[in-house]
């Protein structure tokens, strides 16, 4: 049998053709492109002028490659679309890649880093911090230990075999020194040729012996069973506490990135310590919509509208129910029992079961004036009472507003509603606001406004709380099933008194005690449009001194 005679490639017509039709070596063209042009060749002067095009594109080329190269190991995001062309970042990637490369230079710099990202499901989370970032890190710092966990053995090392498969990659090698030791690549620990290496493994499962400048942990919980478990809490905290944080190396790192489950998960337990003299941690917790004004976007908004905008969210938000709503995907879960409100009181409605034109509406405000994180949030709410003095939690405007904005949101929640009393706390910042809200009640016309001073008395927020608390007791207080507002003001009713917050909880108070102050349950008024005589003698009425927030 005769041997196969080889094949080669033309550079005009691209077709595979035998050696044995190509006239020359040198310019790499078949006998048929070569023909033709013997009726057609160019002049010295255009071949010359082609050949330097070529050279100048090469060039180019060749700096555009050796620019993404430097791009590449200076920053974590082109790090990501150089493996993955498709890949596409909205705000959040963008964000997170900016913390992780700050982490990264804080471990370089020995600064003993602590730093939590708290996403939903199916955000791309693991692809930057479990997969993309060990591989990045480890290209600039070849002689650096990471230590990965997640819930299970097998999940670890699949993330092992996605971060050594980049080392491997001839494009990582174009950028990095780092190589992979040709004797340990085995998927549960491998090694550069440098000293560093990567060790992956279950949440519990052994690595004494093992040493980390980086300990990256990734959703350590895998289901609602797992997470309810006291026992496997337990259990994490006690692997966190006596086998992962000692294989840190001095200075280094811990990241800990997962979706929320519990509120005393292994996140839940660091932040506890942390309060009582633990490790300071650097807490970024993006919700699946945005509760209030964030630096990227704006209060209602999706998080990655790209994969799920808010139409898809809110569908979600129905399927998975309030509490896991509130915990997977908005990342703030709460336990069962607080020490004034516990899970079993909380009642849910959804719209449709209820007669809104049946029920009489009371507003009530608990005031804070500024915009700083420091300060409180402005809270108003609304309810809805029926003919059995069942409360049903209607709307919540929740917000860090100046004085005049605050003025709006008090009347545009009259407009929207019309409630029969508005209840504003009586206090100092509520006279600094009466002239103005006098002026702006007359100047929209809202002239059936009713304003009730709330005094406060000796009774403190924890006292005031006894009057709704005893409502919920009896299941006489709804709260819609499906709005936004409803895990914040959960998480704060079942935190009480010891959460951050508890705006939300005193204005539902204060609705408790006019509940109780007022008569029972009275069919809703026909309001009357005033007349042009109504108006007339409102205007002429002589200056007063009390605000008209008083009764």
């Amino acid at each position: 049998m005769n041997a196969e005679i080889p094949k080669r490639k033309c550079l005009r017509c691209k077709s595979l053709h035998p050696v044995t039709l190509y006239s020359d070596e040198v310019s790499g063209l078949c006998v048929y492109c070569k023909a033709d042009d013997a009726e057609a060749l160019p002049a010295p002067m255009a071949v010359e002028a082609e050949i330097k095009e070529e050279e100048a594109s090469l060039e180019d080329k060749a700096k555009a490659e050796l620019a993404l190269r430097f791009l590449t190991r200076k920053r974590l995001l082109p790090f990501v679309e150089r493996f993955n062309p498709d890949y596409s970042a909205g705000w959040v990637h963008k964000d997170i890649c900016r913390r992780l490369e700050k982490f990264s230079q804080d471990v370089v710099e020995k600064k003993s880093p602590r730093l939590m990202l708290f996403m939903p499901p199916r955000h791309g989370k693991s692809t930057l911090a479990s997969v993309a970032f060990p591989a990045w890190h480890l290209g600039r710092n070849s002689n650096h230990e990471f230590i990965s966990c997640s819930y299970s053995g097998s999940l670890a090392m699949g993330f092992s075999r996605k971060v050594r498969q980049l080392l491997r990659e001839p494009t990582y090698k174009t950028a990095f020194q780092t190589r992979l030791d040709p004797d340990s690549q085995s998927a549960e620990a491998w090694l550069t040729t440098n000293g560093g290496g990567y060790v992956a493994a279950g949440v519990g499962g052994g690595i004494t012996g093992k040493g980390a400048h980086i300990l990256l942990i990734d959703d350590p919980v895998k289901n609602r069973e797992d997470a309810e478990s006291q026992n496997n809490r337990d259990s994490s905290w006690d692997w966190y506490t006596s086998t992962a944080y000692t294989r840190l190396a001095p200075g280094g790192g811990v990241l800990v990135i997962l979706t929320r489950w519990h509120d005393d998960d292994l996140a839940g337990r660091l932040l506890k310590a942390s309060g009582e003299g633990g490790d300071d941690w650097e807490v970024i917790r993006y919700p699946a919509i945005a509760e209030e004004p964030e630096e990227f976007r704006a209060a209602g908004e999706a998080l990655h509208p790209e994969r799920y905008d808010v139409e898809a969210l809110q569908r979600i938000q129905k399927a998975v129910g309030p509490r896991d709503w509130s915990a997977l995907y908005q990342q703030n879960p709460v336990a069962d029992d607080g020490d004034y409100f516990t899970r079993d009181m909380i009642r849910y409605y959804d719209p449709e079961e209820v007669d809104l034109d049946a029920m009489r509406y009371y507003a009530a405000w608990d005031l804070a004036i500024g915009k700083r994180d420091r300060n409180d949030y402005s809270v108003g709410m609304v309810v809805g009472v029926n003919e059995f003095d069942q409360l049903f939690v209607m709307d919540v405007i929740r917000g860090r507003f100046d004085g005049f904005e605050l003025v709006e949101q008090i009347l545009d929640l009259y407009e929207t509603w019309h409630p029969s009393i508005i209840g504003i706390e009586k206090g100092h910042i509520e006279m600094a606001l009466g002239p103005f809200l006098e002026k702006r009640v007359r100047e929209r016309g809202l002239y059936e406004a009713y304003f009730k001073d709330l005094k406060t008395g000796r009774r403190d927020k924890e006292a005031r709380a006894r009057a709704i608390q005893g409502r919920m007791q009896q299941g006489m207080v709804y709260l819609p099933r499906d709005e936004l507002f409803t895990g914040p003001l959960v998480a704060e009713l079942l935190r009480f008194p010891n959460g951050v917050h508890d705006d939300q909880v005193d204005a539902l108070a204060w609705l408790g005690l006019m509940m109780t102050e007022f008569a029972s349950y009275q069919a809703p008024p026909v309001v009357r449009e005033p007349s042009w005589r109504d108006k007339l003698s409102y205007l002429m009425k002589p200056e007063r001194n009390k605000s008209s927030m008083s009764a």
